[in-house]
């Protein structure tokens, strides 16, 4: 199991670091090319908006999401009864325990981190 949160731990992050990147890109590609926009206002206007805590912040709720989902996976996949069918109702389980820890625990790290 140790190994799966760390995977967690580490990658969720990394996911959103690589998610942030390609949004700004995205975002110039379409503001620039779609839209006509200068470049340099573009790049200016994202520097002048974006707040390094708010990259943290990203990271910190990022670390939070990762642990939360691998340890409800690990303990939903190790205790899974059943065959095939119980990995089936595990796997939904797994997911939908995950999603709504993923929106409570949203709620009240924004409510740490932005206060």
């Amino acid at each position: 199991m140790v190994p799966r949160f760390i995977a967690g731990l580490v990658m969720l992050p990394a996911l959103t670091v690589i998610a942030d990147i390609v949004g700004i890109l995205g975002g110039y590609l379409i503001t620039v090319g779609h839209f006509g926009a200068s470049s340099t206002e573009y790049w200016r206007r994202t520097w002048d908006f974006l707040k390094t805590d708010d990259i943290y912040n990203g990271l910190i709720k990022a670390c939070f999401f990762g642990a939360a989902i691998a340890l409800i996976c690990c303990y939903k996949g190790f205790y899974t009864k059943g065959g095939a069918e119980g990995v089936g109702k595990a796997t939904t389980g797994a997911v939908v325990a995950s999603f709504m820890t993923i929106l409570i625990s949203d709620y009240f790290l924004s409510a740490w981190l932005f206060e």
